[in-house]
């Protein structure tokens, strides 16, 4: 089959497309026939080189997946052959991505696609959702709690806006002054693009998925603050004990979420889809910024 493999991490041109060996269907996996695979943030630091992480190479990247079970091992009982379905699979720890024409990985990385919700939508949504719903697992919020969201136009910014305000918080949000429509349509109160002043001490809860450590100067004494990249933290400071949260594997809770999507509650929009062969030209977009919505790989 073909797949987007790098041979050695650097920059985008790494990525090239080339054959690589059909994987094996154990009795717990599904092999599904891609029709979209997405490109995250991960994807892009998996390929520049993360330190400590111990690539085999050639290596596949990629996590989000929609398409089309392809294959069932002989103790799969959620899917048959002919089912859709979206997952997640964590490039780094299965050692085999997304970036291909046909994935393997167990079952219960998968939820079935409902009626109404597109595959585009479906392999946009498993890494930006379930890190969301991993972040607000994690935060203890009063009703009615005032919480920053930074980068709260990018994809788990903008999913974790809608859940708060769904909940019937009151949500900020430091983002580009151009992205304000679209966040007060959301339900935003605020939108505080860079450089603006930002009430001090002022919030319930900061939730950071932009690198922004010294916004935890908003956050109230004793309130949450909660992070999910790699940036340098801040440390402890009137009673606010700084956290980070990694996204998890999860099948069921995805399968709730699709529905979500499927009947409008929540939504992922979507920016430009490549050719698979194409992928190094979709990280080199990605990484010149400035895009709104989902990149997405198309066998």
């Amino acid at each position: 089959m073909k797949a987007a493999v790098i041979v050695r991490t650097g920059p985008a041109d790494e990525l090239t497309y080339a054959d690589v060996e059909l994987p094996q269907t154990g009795p717990h996996d599904i092999r599904v026939k891609t029709a979209f695979a997405a490109v995250n943030p991960v994807d892009i630091w998996t390929r520049r080189g993360i330190p400590g992480l111990d690539l085999t190479f050639p290596a596949v990247l990629g996590w989000d997946v929609a398409g089309t079970v392809d294959a069932v091992g002989s103790e799969v009982s959620r899917f048959r052959v002919g089912d859709r379905v979206m997952g997640m699979v964590k490039q780094m720890t299965r050692l085999h991505g997304t970036y291909a024409e046909f994935v393997s990985a167990p079952q219960e990385l998968f939820a079935p696609v409902p009626a109404g919700l597109s595959l585009e939508t479906a392999a946009a949504a498993p890494l930006t959702v379930l890190t969301s719903a991993k972040l607000l697992s994690n935060l203890h919020l009063p009703e009615r709690a005032k919480v920053l969201v930074a980068g709260a136009a990018g994809a788990v910014g903008r999913v974790t806006v809608q859940w708060l305000v769904q909940a019937g918080h009151e949500v900020s949000g430091l983002a580009r002054a151009t992205d304000e429509d679209d966040l007060t349509s959301l339900g935003v109160r605020t939108v505080y693009p860079p450089g603006a002043d930002v009430p001090q001490q002022a919030f319930d809860a900061v939730i950071d998925t932009a690198g922004l450590p010294q916004t935890i100067s908003t956050v109230r004494d004793g309130g949450e603050f909660l992070s999910i990249t790699d940036n340098e933290q801040p440390g402890p400071q009137r009673e606010i004990t700084p956290r980070k949260c990694y996204v998890e594997e999860d099948g069921d809770q995805l399968a709730v979420i699709a529905e979500q999507l499927a009947d409008g509650t929540l939504s992922v929009p979507l920016c430009r889809t490549y050719p698979l062969s194409n992928a190094a030209a979709a990280h080199t977009a990605f990484e010149q910024g400035g895009l709104r919505g989902k990149l997405l790989l198309a066998p």
